[in-house]
């Protein structure tokens, strides 16, 4: 019996050591060429890094694939690729790694502070913790992949991944590169952990700027000239000590520079916090004036009474117009009253009936010509309204579902009010509901992940 998938698998895919089913090549990266492939005896997807065949005779290289795939297997954290085997096979050195997919941060643009100090936090952790590692045969730490935002995936809703990226040819790569090396570096000077706060410096300011500085020599312009409505001097002070020209006058490392990212993450969430009681500004008091200062006061007069006293009990007797003008009155409000009711249930009515066809998927009766909601619709705002609730903001996708073949149209800024279309459709144990959004200007339609997305005010 034939499999089911059979059919979209090559007969003539190759197999890796009788387990690694190689499908497509993805690219190539600085020493690996990069293939999607199938772990057939775990039934997985996952990433397997070839040395490069140009490179099989350079035993310096090939002695270098083989030290970062060992050191590799030795780090862990979410912004790295997790390690699962290693090897050789027809004389070259082999890595596999999970699968992932993703857009280059070069692809977005400039970014909100949050969602550029969202990525930043994790690639410095990232960083940090390879630094951190220490042992006689890595006094320096465990090696890292080069900082770059060709090199920084983002994999998911507000995921983000440093690897050797396959998507630049590597031709392209030192030049890639070159942006992010520190003045030091381009001198001759060793690698340090100073050196990639440097590049991570330059990374942050590229997320927020949209550009990358051409000399390393001169100093970075404020955010502000660039961006004017993104005046932060917080912000700006941070990237300039990260971007020092001199070693000395930078963080120390990177968990060093995570934690002031940190620290001022908290500092700009909690400027737009309500004020405490005691932050509140006091009123002014107006000083006391001396007997002397105070001016003369004129007694006041005792009120006059005008009217008749009235027996307890007694009521005044009204006017004819003063009963005319109160039946006036009372009939005002029994109108408002019935009209605020006659609302009240109109819309309670249409609520029910969306929420019932978007969930049961009924068809409503309708008369030729004639829409039996579309007065509603049309003063109720149209279809339902969300926001997006997520610090990163959330992708936008082709269609519902988390698969790798599944593209990612745009991101819609945290905040961002989007306006359901259809759904929402259970896809990948998730919901998903197809949008209409804004984005810099533009109308954008896709799908979203009701994870991600809250009703307005809530």
């Amino acid at each position: 019996m034939i499999p089911p998938n059979s059919a979209a698998k090559p007969i003539t895919a190759p197999l890796v050591l009788g387990r690694y089913r190689v499908e497509v090549r993805l690219g190539d990266n600085r020493l690996a060429t990069v293939y999607h492939a199938t772990d057939e005896r775990l039934q997985r997807t996952v990433l397997l890094h070839l040395l490069r065949k140009e490179l099989i005779g350079q035993e310096r290289i090939r002695a270098r694939f083989v030290t970062e795939a060992a050191e590799s297997a030795r780090r862990s954290h979410p912004a790295l690729l997790e390690i699962f085997d290693s090897g050789e096979v027809g004389d070259r050195p082999f890595m596999v790694t999970e699968y992932i997919t993703g857009r280059p941060l070069r692809e977005l643009g400039a970014l909100s502070p949050e969602q550029a100090l969202l990525y930043l936090r994790q690639v410095s952790g990232a960083v940090a913790m390879c630094q951190s590692y220490r042992s006689p045969a890595l006094p320096a730490g465990i090696v890292h992949p080069p900082v770059s935002s060709s090199n920084v995936l983002l994999v998911d809703d507000g995921r983000v991944k440093l690897v050797e990226s396959w998507l630049l040819p590597p031709k392209e790569v030192p030049q890639d590169l070159v942006y992010y090396r520190a003045p030091e570096r381009v001198s001759g000077a060793a690698p340090s952990t100073a050196a990639a706060v440097y590049a991570l410096g330059i990374l942050l300011f590229e997320l927020l700027s949209g550009t990358r500085p051409g000399d390393q020599t001169a100093q970075l312009p404020s955010l502000a000239q660039l961006r004017p409505q993104l005046y932060l001097p917080a912000l700006d002070q941070l990237i300039g000590k990260a971007t020092a020209r001199f070693p000395e006058h930078r963080y120390v490392d990177a968990q060093q520079l995570a934690v002031a990212l940190d620290t001022l993450w908290r500092e700009l969430g909690s400027s737009t916090q309500p004020l405490s009681p005691a932050e509140l500004p006091r009123p002014r008091r107006t000083p006391l004036r001396t007997p002397q200062q105070a001016p003369a006061q004129t007694p006041l007069a005792p009120p006059v009474h005008t009217a008749q006293p009235v027996a307890p009990g007694q009521l005044h007797p009204l006017s004819p117009a003063q009963v005319k003008r109160q039946r006036k009155a009372g009939g005002l409000t029994a109108w408002i009253v019935m009209l605020a009711l006659i609302g009240s249930v109109a819309f309670a009515s249409y609520l029910g009936v969306r929420y019932l066809s978007d969930r049961v998927a009924i068809e409503l009766p309708s008369l030729p010509g004639i829409d039996p909601l579309g007065w509603l619709r049309d003063r109720l705002g149209g279809d339902a309204l969300w926001v997006v609730n997520n610090e990163g903001g959330l992708n936008l996708r082709t269609s519902p579902g988390l698969s790798a073949d599944n593209t990612v149209i745009d991101i819609a800024p945290n905040g961002s009010v989007v306006q359901q279309l259809e759904g929402p459709l259970i896809v990948d144990n998730v919901s998903w509901i197809r949008v209409r959004v804004t984005i810099d200007g533009r109308t954008v339609e896709g799908w979203m992940s009701l994870n991600y997305l809250a009703r307005p005010g809530t």
